[in-house]
């Protein structure tokens, strides 16, 4: 993951965490690129009549799963108050 054992020694919880989502995510780009090459070379042999996508070649579930993210509205009351408190 590209900490040292100190690092590693030294971090939180909710920072390992953080690390260890950041690296499979760059393993998943990875083998992102790897099923793209894939696709795009069976496509471009001329030996093949239908297309693949790079999705047919392999499941990526970070990647390939849609999150829809819903933000959350601060209330109107705690805005006031911080607005009150900047003064």
């Amino acid at each position: 993951m590209g900490l040292s054992y100190t690092e590693m020694l030294n971090c939180t919880w909710l920072e390992f965490d953080y690390y260890q989502a950041g690296h499979t995510r760059r393993l998943e780009r990875g083998w992102d690129e790897v099923r793209h090459l894939i696709s795009s070379m069976y496509n471009s042999s001329g030996f093949v009549k239908s297309k693949v996508s790079a999705k047919d070649i392999m499941k990526l579930p970070m990647l390939d799963k849609v999150v829809v993210k819903v933000p959350r509205r601060i209330p109107a009351s705690k805005v006031n108050q911080l607005l009150k408190a900047m003064g």
